[in-house]
């Protein structure tokens, strides 16, 4: 029972911050993928503001004109092509912006689809909007708001004073004026809440680093668990060298012959004339590994023969691989010794 009232003071571990991952649970601010957004909105008519108006005043004066006919239907195709090609780039630019502020957040994060009733129950979000929580976000909105406002004029309240003027200019003189008005407004509002969204997001990257944090105990358990997978793993492992040891010791006996070391190598070869191209390396051992393979030979009549310098260079190669051919002078003189022995040249 006093493990359940351990305070948890410990950093999350790389393991319990991938399951967060894998549950989709990363830091992510809102307001920054927002910001993003108005930023690339901003860019796009900072850059190309000049083009977007001209583009949309000519595709008006077209269309006015009857450039492109008196067909209702032809005329409001052609205007939807010609009004989706200037809102391309509004659109586009956009979205990349936002994807690039979520990956620079928290990566890609693929949520995992569930279902669950009480996401889509009325009565769950009216308790959230008049939650606790939900009337402080509320507060904290609504004061971000008031501060952006108050500070948006206190800087720009020396261009108030220009518009009683601003009716006595010529048109494009006020064109350019009260745009140079509306661009610095627009920037400061801009700035500050970019900046603002970037202090909340450190604050919710705080509180979200905090949420993962651990008991000893449970880094303990959660160490016992990897303990136990690598074990799992290891016997896994063992088993399987073992059963492909097992299969190397049943093609011993099917050998044509043993080079040995001769205690601490053993190395057993097959090849069958006109069959193989080269011989082929059926099983090869070390230490009690080479004793039973010059075992099971002997038990089967395979001939073992000791050539040291020969058995260190084909214990190199992996089994079922056929020997290379700078060692197939010196194989050759092996076999047909044993060939001799045997009667069969």
């Amino acid at each position: 029972m006093a493990e359940e009232f351990q305070e948890k003071t410990e950093q999350a571990t790389p393991r319990k911050k991938e399951k967060a991952r894998e549950k989709g649970q990363v830091a992510r601010n809102r307001e920054l993928v927002s910001m993003a957004a108005m930023g690339g909105i901003l860019m796009i008519f900072y850059f190309g503001g000049e083009y977007f108006f001209t583009s949309l005043s000519d595709l008006t004066g077209s269309i006015f004109s009857m450039r492109y006919g008196t067909d209702p239907l032809n005329v409001s195709r052609i205007a939807i092509v010609q009004g989706v090609k200037i809102l391309i780039p509004f659109l586009f630019v956009p979205v990349v912006f936002v994807v690039l502020a979520s990956v620079a957040q928290g990566g890609f994060v693929i949520k995992p689809l569930t279902f669950e009733i009480e996401k889509i129950n009325p009565l769950n979000g009216i308790n959230k909007l008049f939650s606790m929580n939900g009337v402080t976000e509320l507060l904290k909105s609504l004061l971000k708001f008031a501060i952006g406002g108050w500070v948006v004029y206190y800087i720009i309240r020396k261009d108030l004073d220009a518009l009683p003027t601003l009716s006595a200019m010529e048109l494009n003189v006020l064109t350019r004026v009260s745009a140079k008005m509306i661009v610095h407004a627009v920037g400061i509002a801009f700035l500050y809440y970019l900046i603002v969204a970037f202090v909340s997001f450190v604050f919710e990257k705080w509180q979200y680093e905090r949420s993962l944090r651990m008991t000893k105990q449970e880094i303990r358990d959660e160490h016992k668990e990897a303990e136990g997978d690598s074990l799992v793993k290891s016997r896994i492992r063992s088993i399987q060298k073992e059963t492909a040891r097992k299969r190397m010791m049943q093609e011993v006996p099917k050998a044509t012959v043993v080079i040995t070391n001769p205690t601490h190598l053993a190395v057993a070869l097959q090849y069958e004339d006109k069959k193989m191209l080269a011989p082929r390396i059926v099983a090869k051992g070390a230490g009690v590994i080479a004793a039973k393979i010059k075992e099971i030979a002997a038990e089967h009549g395979v001939p073992i023969i000791e050539d040291k310098p020969l058995a260190r260079a084909l214990y190199k190669y992996d089994i079922d691989t056929f020997i290379p051919e700078e060692f197939y002078v010196a194989v050759a003189r092996i076999l047909a010794y044993i060939y001799k022995l045997k009667g069969k040249i």
